[in-house]
Formats: C-alpha cells, sequence, structure tokens
C-alpha cells in the first residue's frame, strides 16, 4: 500500500516533470526548427531545472530516484541522442545551429548528472561505483 507521503512525492514529480518536460522539449523542438539556438538552449536548461527540482524534491521527502525513474531518464537520454545522430547523418537541413543546440545541450546535460553524482558520492564515490562496475563478480 502506497502511503500519503509517497504519492505527494509521486505527484510533485509528475508536476516538476509536466511543466518543465513539456516546456522544455517545445522549446528545444522550437530551436532546432528555426535554427535558434538561443531558444533551443533554454529548452535544455529547462530539462536541466527539471532534473535540479527533482533533486531538491527527493531531497525534501528524503527519497532517492527510484529504478523506473533511474530507467527512464537512461532511455529518455539514449533516444534523444540517437535521434540526434540520425538527424545528423539523414537531414539535409541539418546546419550548425542544429550542431550548437544538441552538442551544447547533451553537454550540459551529461554535466548536470555527474555533478550530481559528485554531490550525492564524493568525487572518490562516484569514481568507485563506475570502477566497480566493470570488475567481475
Amino acid at each position: 500500500m502506497i502511503t500519503t507521503r509517497q504519492l505527494e512525492r509521486r505527484l510533485a514529480v509528475i508536476t516538476n516533470w509536466g511543466v518543465a518536460g513539456s516546456f522544455g522539449l517545445g522549446l528545444i523542438q522550437t530551436g532546432f526548427g528555426d535554427g535558434n539556438v538561443p531558444i533551443g538552449l533554454a529548452g535544455f536548461g529547462l530539462i536541466a531545472a527539471g532534473f535540479v527540482s527533482q533533486v531538491i524534491v527527493n531531497k525534501l521527502y528524503s527519497s532517492r530516484f527510484s529504478r523506473g525513474e533511474i530507467a527512464f531518464g537512461i532511455a529518455a537520454f539514449g533516444i534523444a541522442v540517437l535521434t540526434f545522430i540520425f538527424a545528423w547523418l539523414f537531414d539535409p537541413a541539418f546546419d550548425g545551429a542544429d550542431m550548437a543546440i544538441g552538442i551544447s545541450g547533451f553537454a550540459g546535460l551529461i554535466g548536470c548528472f555527474l555533478i550530481y553524482l559528485i554531490a550525492r558520492y564524493g568525487l572518490k564515490g562516484s569514481f568507485s561505483m563506475f570502477h566497480r562496475a566493470g570488475e567481475p563478480s
């Protein structure tokens, strides 16, 4: 049975991503469509702000990212990167502004993730986490 506190956290997360995600993706799409770098980067900034606000929500509710949230985040990021790569390779209208939006935006999101890992686990703990993942069991 789900508690009221868990339900409140879920509602806060859904509301957070409903706003940050939808407006962020809209701005990213507008930036790519019009070749407008500042608007596209503002969209990536909103996505980063959504990530930061979910970290804050997790802190307020004394929780962590759930396995489903982690899986969804990694899958969504992977699909977005693959879509960007395919557009770069196969879209004849893909220009320098689109490259600037995509490369800068994805680099910013990766930077947010790395800063979160370092803030959560420390520099040594973050490195050890990846080092242990490659060791045979």
